[in-house]
This record gives C-alpha cells, sequence and structure tokens, in this order.
C-alpha cells in the first residue's frame, strides 16, 4: 500500500458516450420543435400586421409549417413507443429540422428572413447530442441547403439576386458553432472534470488503503502478505503474537521470520490436494492452523488462527446440536423409561419370583438405571448456561456436601473426608456441587464400587486462588487417558456415558474456573482452580 496514487485520467471512449442522443434527450427536443411551432403559429394567424412569415409563398410556408407539426407529432409518438432505434430517429430528425426550417426560410424571403438563429441553435443542441464528425457534417448539409435556397429563390420567386454572401456568412458561422460545441467546449468540461475530481480521488485512494490497513490490524486472524522473492512485505499484529515475532521489522525473509510455518507452506504446495496441517511455533508451544491463498503477483497471502481456539469452537457447536437433541429426549424417553422402571421394582416386590427371573429383573433394574444416568448427564448439558453467581464459603459448602454424600450412598464417614481452610468465592453453588458429586461418584463408579478412601481438600493458592483438591485411592488414571479425561464420550469405564467429566470442564468454564487431572503416584488427582473475591474485585 506505499507509492502515490495514479492520477485520474478521462477516457475518451467514457466522453463520447457522455455525448451520446438518448430517449430524455430526444423528448425534450421534441418538445422544443412543439413550442417553435406553435410560436410561428401564433404569429403567423394572430398577429396582425405581420409582414414576414410567409411573405413570399405563403401557401408554401401553411404546407411546410403543417407538414413540420405532423411530423413532430410523429416523431413524439415513436419516442415513446421507442421505435425504430435511438440513432435513426436521432438522424432522420436532425435532417428533417434542418429541411423544414429552410423550407420556411425559403417562403419567407430567404436569409434575411430571421430563420437563421434556428438553424445555429439546432446545429448547437445535435453537437452536445453527437460525435465531431457529425456535427461538423450535420454544419455542411445547412451549409448546402441554404445555398441552394438562395439560388432557388432567384429561379422560382420574384426575389432579386441572390444573397450567396449572407448564405455564406451563416454557413460559416454554422460551422463555428458545430466545432465551439463539440472541440473547446468539451476540452474545457474535461480539464474542470479532472480538476474537481482529482483531489477526491487522491483522497479517497489514501481513504481506502488507511482502511484497508485499519481492517486488516484489527482482524481476529492473522495475515501475512509474503511476495514471490519469500520476502514477508506485510503483517498484522494478531499474526505478529501468533509467531511471537512482535518486534520483527519489515520485510523480512519468511525463513527467518518463522522456519515452521515456511516449512508448512513448503509441504501444502507439495500436496495441494491434501487438508493444511497446523503447525507448533517453537518460542511459545502455540498450535496453529495456516491458510494459503495464491496471490496474481505471484506472492501468498497467508491467514493464521489459532488451531486451539477453532477446536474450542467446534466443540461448541457439536455440543450446541448435542442440547437441542437432549430437549426431545427429555420428552421422548424420560416418561416412558421411569414406567418401565417402577414396573420392575413392582414386580421385584412379587413374592411368586423364582432366582432365574429375579436375576433378569435385576439386569432390567441396572440397565434401565444406566439409560437413566445417561439421559440425565445431556439434560445437564443442555442447562448448563444457567448459571447463578454469589459470594461463597467453599469451606462450608464443602463440608455440607460431604454429610450428603456420605449419607445418600451409604458410606462410612473415613470414606470422604475434607480437610479446608476459610476461603470465599464467587460461583454458582449448585454447579460446585454438582462438580464434586460428579468427580466422587466418578472415583466410585471407576474403581467398580470398592471401598475407597477419598479425601477433599480446599486452600488459598499464592496467587490469588483457590485450590480444591479431589483425590482418591483408586486404581489411578494413565497417562493415555488423562489426555482424553475431559473429551466428550471418552469413557474408561464399560458402562460409562464419556460426558461426566465433560459437563465438568464446562461448569468450571462457566464459573471462570479450571480443572485438570494431576498425576499421582497412587489413585486419581483432580485440582479445580478458582479465582478469590478480593482477587475478582481487584
Amino acid at each position: 500500500m506505499t507509492g502515490s496514487p495514479a492520477k485520474f485520467q478521462p477516457d475518451n471512449s467514457i466522453q463520447e458516450t457522455a455525448h451520446k442522443p438518448d430517449w430524455a434527450a430526444l423528448r425534450l427536443l421534441n418538445q422544443y420543435r412543439l413550442l417553435i411551432l406553435l410560436a410561428l403559429a401564433a404569429i403567423y394567424y394572430l398577429a396582425e400586421g405581420q409582414s414576414l412569415l410567409g411573405s413570399v409563398e405563403p401557401t408554401f410556408f401553411i404546407a411546410a409549417h403543417l407538414g413540420f407539426l405532423i411530423v413532430t407529432l410523429g416523431f413524439m409518438y415513436l419516442n415513446r413507443i421507442q421505435r425504430p432505434a435511438i440513432n435513426t430517429q436521432f438522424f432522420i430528425q436532425n435532417y428533417l429540422d434542418i429541411l423544414f426550417v429552410c423550407v420556411l426560410m425559403f417562403s419567407s424571403g430567404g436569409v434575411s428572413s430571421g430563420f437563421g438563429p434556428l438553424l445555429l441553435i439546432n446545429i448547437a443542441l445535435l453537437s452536445q447530442l453527437s460525435s465531431v464528425r457529425h456535427s461538423l457534417l450535420f454544419a455542411a448539409i445547412a451549409s448546402i441547403i441554404l445555398m441552394g435556397e438562395e439560388l432557388l429563390a432567384t429561379v422560382f420567386t420574384n426575389a432579386p439576386e441572390a444573397n450567396f454572401q449572407a448564405a455564406a456568412w451563416l454557413g460559416s458561422l454554422l460551422f463555428l458553432t458545430a466545432w465551439l460545441m463539440t472541440v473547446p467546449l468539451r476540452r474545457l468540461l474535461s480539464r474542470q472534470l479532472v480538476r474537481s475530481t482529482d483531489s477526491r480521488v487522491v483522497l479517497d485512494v489514501r481513504q481506502v488503503a488507511q482502511l484497508n490497513e485499519e481492517i486488516i490490524r484489527e482482524l481476529d486472524s492473522g495475515v501475512l502478505v509474503v511476495d514471490h522473492a519469500g520476502n514477508v512485505q506485510m503483517m498484522n499484529d494478531t499474526a505478529r503474537m501468533l509467531l511471537a515475532v512482535e518486534f520483527a521489522a519489515m520485510p523480512v525473509n519468511l525463513k527467518k521470520l518463522s522456519s515452521e510455518l515456511l516449512s508448512n507452506m513448503k509441504e501444502s504446495e507439495r500436496s495441494p490436494t491434501l487438508q493444511t496441517r497446523p503447525f507448533e511455533v517453537s518460542n511459545t508451544g502455540q498450535t496453529i492452523l495456516p491458510q494459503y491463498t495464491r496471490l496474481s503477483t505471484g506472492g501468498m497471502l497467508i491467514r493464521l488462527d489459532d488451531h486451539a481456539h477453532i477446536s474450542k469452537q467446534f466443540q461448541q457447536l457439536k455440543l450446541a446440536s448435542l442440547g437441542r437433541l437432549s430437549a426431545s429426549i427429555a420428552h421422548e424417553l424420560r416418561n416412558p423409561l421411569g414406567a418401565v422402571l417402577h414396573a420392575v421394582q413392582l414386580i421385584e416386590e412379587s413374592d411368586r419370583l423364582d432366582s432365574k427371573d429375579a436375576e433378569l429383573l435385576n439386569i432390567a433394574r441396572r440397565n434401565t438405571q444406566r439409560i437413566n444416568r445417561i439421559i440425565e448427564d445431556v439434560l445437564q448439558l443442555s442447562n448448563r448456561d444457567r448459571v447463578m453467581i454469589e459470594s461463597i464459603h467453599v469451606d462450608e459448602l464443602l463440608t455440607r456436601f460431604a454429610t450428603r454424600f456420605v449419607t445418600e450412598n451409604n458410606l462410612d464417614t473415613t470414606q470422604l473426608t475434607v480437610n479446608t481452610e476459610p476461603c470465599i468465592t464467587t460461583a454458582d453453588a449448585g454447579h460446585l456441587d454438582q462438580i464434586l458429586w460428579n468427580l466422587c461418584t466418578n472415583a466410585m463408579l471407576h474403581n467398580d464400587n470398592q471401598d475407597i478412601g477419598i479425601q477433599i481438600s480446599c486452600v488459598n493458592g499464592d496467587h490469588g486462588t483457590i485450590n480444591i483438591d479431589v483425590q482418591d485411592t483408586g486404581k489411578g488414571i494413565s497417562d493415555i487417558d488423562r489426555n482424553n479425561l475431559f473429551e466428550p464420550f471418552y469413557s474408561t469405564h464399560q458402562t460409562g456415558t464419556g460426558l461426566g467429566l465433560f459437563i465438568i470442564r464446562e461448569l468450571c468454564d462457566l464459573n471462570k474456573a479450571s480443572i485438570e487431572s494431576l498425576p499421582c503416584k497412587t489413585g486419581a488427582h483432580f485440582r479445580i482452580v478458582l479465582s478469590r473475591v478480593q482477587d475478582m474485585a481487584a
């Protein structure tokens, strides 16, 4: 976007197009002819004592005037239906204008009758709607007819000798008018157009350039422009941040700027049919997804996006679709499932069941409860956006949670212990309770409901945070599983839905918290990080 803007140059073809007849111009010309004819009729028929119009041949003047009027009305109709073509009508009308004006001039005494200005006006008007050659052609035709009119006047009338000198002067004025109204006038208008638009065009180009730079600079995606020699000519702030080259001066060679991006671009050029793969920036460890667009100048336009952010957006879209599906699941499955579970419980209370039937009913009840748990997990996805933020004493909430969880699951008080210090945060208490419930339930489920110990601790962190740790003494989590724990529908248990930990992470995000699985020698260890109240207020 450097260099001075190109100066505006008028195009000759555009100038010629601007001086071509159109239907509106022909309509105005017909109205002008009609007005002139009405004025001549008023003077001839109503003015007393006029001795100029039709002074030589009154009958000829009346016939020519009536013919001119009929032709004008006919052309007004043809203009309305736009038939024949516009150029055909324009040339025929101008031929007839010259002819009828000269006939009226002939019947009124020739050049000295005063009809000469009408010819000058006609030539001036048609010069504005035609090219220079056509304007001079009509001037020549009018001059020839003038000479012929003067010659005929001496032969067929009682007029004295022909006034060829006046006819010659009028013909010269016709040529001068045709030339002045085309060549000098159009050049003058063209210069004025250049002067009036040149500064505006320069200003517009600069404004557009500044606007383009502003748009590129404010884009969420990184943008780089690489020339044919592999030098980066332009780069916005987002690209600098993604590539960790905030202070690089332009232009700079792409290899020096980012060797990872250069290697990825070459790989993309070798396999244009394959999807572009993300690459990792060595300085930051951030994964970037590039998109390459070949420029007509031989360079490359590169767009950079945060691959992690795109993946998160994809997950959110998938989750939104799943949330819409959950509403229909609640109505279509929950009620009939409740009826089936109730029927199973009633049959189990019968005294006539043998051991085989009781086992079958037990299988039906377990699988029904499993389906109900899947439905509950999916429904939690659709309700995850309902957040009620309030000030929470985390230590008191953990104590109440431990008492309720032990009671409802018939556990020994030694199986779930709480070790906490006074901590205050702002979050949704229901969400935090659900997070803890899902973590403790998962600990029991993935250890086949064996007697394990669960410890929940809460401490104030060093950087204005609150750390809630949930640890158990179970089998633990492998490193491979730990990398996929929070992905939807990923489960390490045969009866799991794969949504429990995913819901936990979503609830943490809604409350501006984070959760991670920490490696440990025995069991599983999850840490929830919240912000302290005083830190959030600051």
